[in-house]
């Protein structure tokens, strides 16, 4: 019952800050294909030489596919987790496609959901270094929207400023320079004390938000706060699906009238 009460608070929270707004890799033993999907070498780092990487080879890495491993994307001699992003472009948001159903995007994920209601699924996951709840959401049973929340939490508040620094530059080595990139300050109470912004962040002074797209997809990294709480966020959302949801939103709410 905790732990279910755990998630509900956590995904009224991730809904408040949306509308304010708008690990390692386990497996030991890799795959080196050349381009035509052939296997030239196992090697147990997942690093390509130069030659490789002229020549189009991937890396495979055993249960979860393939994985696009650059230099880039490798920290401390490991790769960037997963979960931020699938590595396969066939996928829109970890291994789920816009417009799955609740029960094919449960059969993704490798352990039964800490939440689930009629419209959302929560599981508890890893992100490099960081504890995040990561949720989807549903309309009429199709998936449409999706993200992470952070779940962890720092007794300086300056922390999590240095936490979305990190995340957006995983995420700019993967989607390219952000579409949109805000420091916005809405009170400059604190703007000349670097060491309050946390606490700026924590009552709705001050808000980090970058943006990125893909085609079938809109990304927001987002860093904001009320009432002293802190909401560390990355969104994904269908652009496909982005103004059908709106509109069944909108009945919904209609309805609820």
């Amino acid at each position: 019952m905790k732990k279910k009460y755990y998630f509900v608070i956590f995904f009224l929270i991730l809904v408040i800050f949306f509308i304010i707004n708008i690990s390692s890799v386990n497996a030991k033993m890799y795959k080196i294909l050349d381009s035509e999907g052939n296997i030239i070498r196992i090697t147990n780092n997942p690093v390509l030489s130069i030659e490789e990487k002229e020549a189009g080879c991937k890396i495979l890495s055993a249960p979860d596919g393939i994985i696009m491993a650059t230099q880039d994307q490798i920290t401390n001699g490991q790769e960037i987790k997963q979960e931020i992003s699938s590595g396969n472009e066939k996928y829109d948001f970890r291994k789920t496609n816009w417009g799955m159903s609740k029960e094919q995007v449960k059969v993704t994920e490798e352990k039964k959901p800490g939440f689930e209601d009629d419209t959302k699924v929560g599981y508890e996951v890893k992100i490099d270094i960081y504890d995040f709840l990561c949720f989807y959401t549903f309309l009429e049973d199709k998936l449409y929207k999706s993200g992470y929340a952070f779940s962890g939490e720092h007794t300086n508040k300056n922390h999590y400023i240095t936490d979305y620094k990190n995340l957006k530059e995983i995420l700019t080595k993967k989607y390219g320079k952000p579409k949109t990139d805000i420091v916005l300050w809405e009170n400059d109470l604190f703007k000349n004390d670097k060491q309050e912004w946390g606490l700026a962040i924590s009552v709705g002074h001050l808000l980090y938000r970058a943006t990125w797209e893909t085609p079938t997809t809109m990304i927001a990294l987002a860093l904001s706060g009320n009432n002293y709480r802190i909401g560390l966020n990355m969104y994904y959302e269908s652009k496909e699906l982005e103004e059908w949801a709106k509109r069944m939103e909108e009945k919904e709410t209609s309805k609820n009238l």
